[in-house]
């Protein structure tokens, strides 16, 4: 079969979750025969080569003022900023050549931003949204922040618009697909009817191979693409709220911020204690070594990536409730601790560093967990099928 990938930011290198999820889709539809064609936006006139996994690859660079001024329109119109933001004529017109030439039998839309395409070119019956969170949800979320930020305000503006999309997106599209039971569920509460067409496909994880059998007892880790807004909130909540408490108890203890475009706020937190890593080319590597990994977040929608990948590579993870939810088989003093309050949240790090016997228990039932429920082969095993509507 051939498969035609949509994306609005091209998926190397693999710097966040969204591109770790969709290169496994398609490294899943790879190793079961599916012809793969990739039409994304870049950044530059020379991206990444992607042709070990694609086998034709198409790309429209993207103009930040073309963005900015379609954003503006979507805006005024009342749509979701981001489809605007996201919109080119010229990925329009290079999206028509290759339905017409290469006359794909499945396409796979990452993201909202880029189904506004399919619905202008007239493709939607043959077209599965890999919508992957329900972003309206991640949106409200952002009352919650306490700092200034206009991401914030942004989010706040488009919840409304995002929301209204997703509704129109799953009663209209032959499937959707979504990381999390709980979003699905979100999302059938809004509509407040069953949906057929949306679908969960977990989010699967590579376990670490590598050779490291020390780990740096004053290693702590947070992993994520800090252009975010959440994670950009939990990294200063961490760095506020609970490091200084850490730090009294474990002075040589260093907080390491692991993660692609770091605002220039995030990089003047770098001190002795504090290192921003930006993009390193391989996480689990870098990480593969850290006594904890944290991830206070509270704004957030669907699986986080950073809680399996730390527990791919051994590992214990402390996490907020929040999104603990969206992997129902995490088990609170098992194979992960979740906590919510900031002091709580502390002490268990304390314990954790003080404790390496408690710390070899925690790792080791969480790298089992993923290795027995988190493959990427069964968790989207039928994930190129359509549902019966």
């Amino acid at each position: 079969m051939k498969v035609l990938l949509l994306t609005p930011r091209f998926p190397f290198p693999e710097n966040g979750g969204d591109v770790l999820r969709i290169n496994g889709i398609a490294r899943y539809l790879r190793e079961r025969g599916h012809n793969l064609i990739l039409l994304s936006f870049s950044e530059t006139d020379f991206p990444n080569n992607a042709d070990h996994l694609y086998n034709k690859t198409y790309t429209i660079k993207r103009k930040k003022w073309e963005s900015t001024f379609n954003a503006l329109c979507f805006f005024i119109k009342g749509k979701p900023i981001q489809c605007g933001y996201y919109y080119s004529k010229r990925f329009k017109d290079c999206l028509s050549r290759i339905l017409s030439v290469e006359q794909p039998d499945l396409i796979i839309c990452h993201l909202l931003r880029t189904v506004p395409y399919i619905e202008m070119l007239g493709a939607v019956d043959k077209t599965i949204v890999e919508m992957t969170d329900a972003l309206s949800k991640t949106y409200s979320y952002a009352k919650k922040s306490d700092r200034f930020s206009i991401k914030k305000y942004i989010y706040r503006v488009e919840q409304s618009r995002i929301l209204n999309y997703e509704k129109h997106v799953v009663k209209n599209f032959p499937k959707v697909v979504l990381v999390s039971q709980g979003d699905a569920d979100y999302l059938e509460n809004k509509i407040e009817e069953r949906l057929p067409a949306l679908v969960v496909h977990s989010n699967g994880v590579d376990v670490y191979s590598g050779k490291k059998e020390k780990y740096d007892q004053h290693k702590i880790c947070f992993v994520g693409n800090m252009r975010t807004l959440q994670n950009q909130e939990a990294v200063f909540l961490f760095v506020s709220k609970i490091f200084p408490r850490i730090l009294k108890a474990v002075p040589n203890a260093k907080f390491h911020i692991v993660g692609a475009q770091p605002t220039s706020q995030i990089k003047e937190l770098a001190c002795d204690n504090i290192i921003v890593t930006g993009y390193v080319d391989d996480i689990m590597d870098y990480i593969s070594d850290a006594c904890i990994a944290v991830a206070p977040v509270h704004i957030a929608a669907g699986i986080q990536n950073k809680v399996l990948v730390s527990m791919g590579c051994g590992i214990p993870v402390i996490m907020t409730s929040l999104i603990s939810k969206a992997i129902p088989e995490l088990k609170d003093a098992d194979n992960c601790f979740i906590v919510d309050d900031n002091t709580l949240f502390a002490d268990k790090c304390i314990e954790l560093i003080q404790n390496p016997d408690l710390r070899m228990k925690v790792s080791q039932s969480g790298k089992e967990m993923v290795m027995r429920y988190y493959s990427w082969p069964m968790k989207l095993d039928g994930y190129e099928q359509f549902p019966l509507l």
